[in-house]
């Protein structure tokens, strides 16, 4: 992320959220890169939704990911995303055009510039199936099914 960063225009700061055995390293690197101060490091935040939900653009770098919390959290909030297309996570949520590969740090560079351009081109709405009451609805079909099924055995 911030070699990519590094590359862009920087019309925006970046905001890094967590802590982790690898921040000191982070930093070094920003200050290496000369931009540290466009970069501000927030720590861990036991509650980042208003941290999401005011940023201009949320970006994941992940080489690996889960099921892509994050994203749609942006999403819900109504905040443009883009990631790199790493497996599991983001290829089921984002459309091509909001991914990048792993490691393309070039490309990263200009799909942020692009996208800090153009943000409104980058949101994408939240999938309604992703909403809790359709999640529970399944839970509930599933158990009414399995509970069948065992009565017919």
């Amino acid at each position: 992320m911030l070699q990519a960063y590094a590359k862009t225009e920087r019309k925006l700061p970046l905001v890094l959220v967590g802590k982790g055995k690898l921040e000191a390293e982070i930093k070094a690197l920003a200050f290496q890169l000369k931009i540290s101060d466009c970069v501000r490091f927030l720590g861990f935040q036991s509650n980042p939704y208003p941290i999401i939900a005011s940023a201009a653009l949320m970006v994941l770098t992940s080489k690996f990911e889960g099921f892509g919390y994050v994203i749609v959290e942006a999403q819900a909030l109504g905040v443009p995303v883009i990631s790199t297309d790493c497996p599991f996570g983001p290829r089921e949520l984002l459309p091509v055009k909001n991914l990048i590969p792993v490691g393309d740090i070039e490309g990263l560079a200009m799909l942020i510039d692009q996208a800090v351009d153009n943000l409104t081109n980058y949101i994408v709405p939240l999938n309604q199936q992703l909403l809790p009451n359709h999640i529970a609805q399944q839970y509930l079909e599933f158990g009414v099914a399995l509970n069948s099924s065992y009565k017919n055995d």
